[in-house]
C-alpha cells in the first residue's frame, strides 16, 4: 500500500526500457562499482601473474632441469587474462540479457517520479515505492542513472533520453544532492568525474 502522495514531484517522466538498455545498465554498474569488476584491471592482474610466472623460468631450469610448469602457468595467466578482456564482460552483458528476459514487467513503460524522500515507479503491473535510504550507490552517465542495492530489484536504470537538456541538469542536480557521496557521474573517456 502506498503513503498518500499529497506533494509534487520533483521531477517525472516516462521511460521504456530495452533489454539492450538493461544489459548495458547492468554491467555498466558491475564494472563501476568495484575496482575489480573493471575489464582492464582483471586483464593487467593476469599479466602481473604471467610476468611472475615467467620471471620464475630461469630459476625451474636451474633447479629442476624443466621450465615447463612456468611456462604453462604464464600460458594460463595469459589465457584468463585474455578472456577477463574480451569475453567475460560479452558472457555478462548475454546473462543480463537473459535476466531482462526473465521479468516482463522490466519492459513496460515506466512513469518515474522523484519526490523529495522516495521514488515511485508506477506501470500497469506495479506501483513501486522506494525510498532513497534504500539504495546503496548511484552511477550516473551521460545516458541514464544506475540505482543498485535495492532490495527487491538489483538495480533500477533510470534513462534520460526522454528528458529535455534543462530536465536533464534537474535529473543529475536532483540525484547528486540526494545521494551526496553515494552519487558518482562517469564521463565518456576524456572527460574528468565528479561527485565521488
Amino acid at each position: 500500500m502506498l503513503p498518500n502522495v499529497s506533494e509534487t514531484a520533483e521531477l517525472a517522466f516516462c521511460q521504456t526500457a530495452s533489454a539492450e538498455d538493461y544489459a548495458r545498465a547492468a554491467v555498466f554498474a558491475e564494472q563501476e562499482l568495484t575496482l575489480t569488476g573493471k575489464p582492464f584491471v582483471r586483464a593487467v592482474l593476469c599479466a602481473a601473474g604471467a610476468a611472475i610466472s615467467a620471471s620464475t623460468a630461469p630459476l625451474s631450469l636451474r633447479e629442476y632441469g624443466t621450465m615447463w610448469i612456468p611456462l604453462l602457468f604464464m600460458a594460463a595467466f595469459a589465457a584468463a587474462g585474455l578472456w577477463l578482456f574480451f569475453g567475460e564482460p560479452q558472457r555478462r552483458y548475454r546473462e543480463r540479457l537473459a535476466l531482462f528476459a526473465t521479468a516482463p514487467v522490466f519492459s513496460l513503460g515506466t512513469a518515474v517520479s522523484f519526490y523529495r524522500d522516495f521514488l515511485l515507479l508506477t506501470n500497469e503491473c506495479e506501483e513501486l515505492l522506494v525510498y532513497w535510504t534504500e539504495f546503496s550507490s548511484c552511477l550516473e552517465n551521460d545516458e541514464c542513472a544506475v540505482l543498485s542495492g535495492f532490495a527487491e530489484r538489483r538495480l533500477v536504470l533510470l534513462k534520460k533520453e526522454t528528458l529535455s537538456p534543462a530536465d536533464r541538469e534537474r535529473f543529475s542536480a536532483f540525484l547528486e544532492n540526494t545521494f551526496a557521496s553515494s552519487y558518482r557521474r562517469i564521463r565518456p573517456k576524456g572527460g574528468g568525474r565528479h561527485g565521488g
